[in-house]
């Protein structure tokens, strides 16, 4: 057997809140120090030619009695169970990670009979079953603390080490190679180089660029983010121009795309060192999924519901975090006063509750806004769209965008916990923040964000 020499970008990317359920499993079904086993079921993704990440798709801790043997020094399982397992994922094209683990808490090392043991596995899988599935594996501490994971090719001959990640971002896991923080940003220091190193790697798709998006972009971009991906199929209009930083009266009458505008206003924050691809097209273009799936985080700021359901399924899909961003103005009817809503809502990373199934988007609007022209006319017709653009004003949009940069910059640094999701909506002119109670949108059955496990 060898090591291969690194041909691919390969992560296993665990969302934080299985993998704390996961090892919760691991510790419990121990006795001692004995060694305990565990598996992922992972979807395979092909991110570009160089890039593949592995998702999860379902986990198993086997109890105490699936084994036939468990001890420091090893552990078998028994075929009945073992065989169970993998009539039941790999036969549906998943691949698999062996996690164990080692006694003591020093960083482990895969042993001799985990070379052995490991490279008959993965022949043995990739010669009994149609898609030849990978395998993966994983060796940790007792505390389940301290690792390293390989991924083997299908005979069995060689392996190469990858990256495992169990937190909301794939960004920033060396933080022994910080560079010099600019001295633009040197008041944000408070927060420690390694939250800015982050942000300076962060990859965010920036879907929808218009009042919302572009107030965001400014925002985020000054914050310390540089890479960037903007879809948006619309162009400058003179009715945008109210809640736009830096868009003239020229933009407008030479139609610029709002990607290009937006792309713009990054630029003039930074000169040099930015990568900024503008997309002008909708979301649902294959071009526009490519880059949302190499993205570290996807953020909707639209206008409409079929946008968000699209965003919200690729987030699911390529399992990359996702803030939505939205407001609304209306007329209370009693007193013919406006009320002014800002919301920002942000799914749990890996299921649990999601826009569709929190009913934060309608699916029945999202339908009606991809029918033809006729049915929309028709549904408009019936009472079931009002046909008009909903009111904004720059102040409400900054407010909702701000608090989106504000969640992000705690999501990098840490300082804020998003593992259940939250759901934040502003009302004015009460000036009062609600927050919902997330576990009222848990919805297990979702058909779009439920897991297995």
């Amino acid at each position: 057997m060898k090591i291969q020499k690194q041909q691919s970008n390969i992560s296993l990317h665990i969302p934080p809140k299985m993998w704390l359920q996961f090892c919760q499993a691991m510790l419990k079904y121990r006795s001692m120090n004995e060694e305990v086993i565990g598996f992922f079921f992972c979807q395979r993704q092909q991110i570009s030619k160089n890039k593949i990440r592995y998702i999860p798709k379902a986990w198993v801790v086997p109890l105490p009695d699936c084994y036939e043997r468990q001890s420091a020094s090893g552990l078998v399982l028994t075929q009945q169970f073992h065989w169970h397992l993998l009539k039941n994922y790999l036969s549906e094209g998943l691949d698999v990670v062996h996690i164990h683990t080692h006694a003591g808490d020093i960083c482990p090392e895969f042993s001799l009979v985990d070379d052995r043991y490991e490279s008959e596995y993965s022949r043995f899988i990739a010669s009994h079953f149609p898609k030849k599935p990978r395998l993966i594996s994983g060796v940790f501490d007792e505390s389940l603390q301290k690792s390293q994971f390989r991924i083997w090719d299908r005979k069995g001959r060689s392996y190469q080490s990858i990256k495992c990640c169990h937190s909301w971002l794939e960004v920033g896991e060396n933080p022994n190679s910080l560079s010099n923080i600019n001295s633009m940003f040197i008041r944000q220091q408070i927060f420690g180089d390694a939250c800015q190193k982050h942000l300076s790697e962060l990859k965010v798709t920036l879907i929808g660029c218009g009042g919302i998006g572009s107030i965001f972009a400014e925002l985020l971009g000054r914050l310390g983010v540089k890479n960037w991906v903007l879809i948006d199929p619309d162009r400058l209009e003179p009715v945008n121009l109210n809640r736009m930083p830096g868009a003239t009266q020229k933009m407008a009458e030479q139609q610029w795309y709002k990607v290009d505008y937006v792309k713009y206003l990054i630029k003039r924050i930074y000169q040099t060192g930015s990568c900024v691809k503008a997309i002008p097209t909708s979301v649902e273009n294959e071009l526009a999924k490519q880059e949302i799936a190499s993205s570290d985080l996807i953020v909707v700021a639209t206008d409409n519901h079929l946008s968000r359901q699209v965003a919200q399924e690729l987030a699911l899909e390529y399992l990359r975090p996702l803030v939505c961003l939205g407001t609304h103005i209306d007329i209370k009817k009693s007193d013919n006063q406006p009320r002014m809503y800002c919301r920002v809502t942000v799914p749990p990373l890996g299921g649990g509750w999601c826009l569709m199934c929190g009913n934060i988007i309608s699916l029945q609007r999202a339908a009606l806004e991809s029918a033809p022209m006729e049915i929309n006319q028709m549904a408009a017709g019936a009472g079931y769209l009002e046909g008009v653009n909903d009111p904004a004003v720059f102040w409400l949009n900054s407010i909702c965008a701000s608090t989106g940069v504000g969640i992000i910059h705690g999501m990098v640094s840490g300082f804020l916990n998003l593992d259940a999701g939250i759901d934040w909506i502003y009302e004015f002119p009460g000036s009062v923040w609600h927050k919902t109670n997330v576990e009222h949108l848990e919805t297990h059955d979702c058909y779009f964000c439920a897991n297995g496990k």
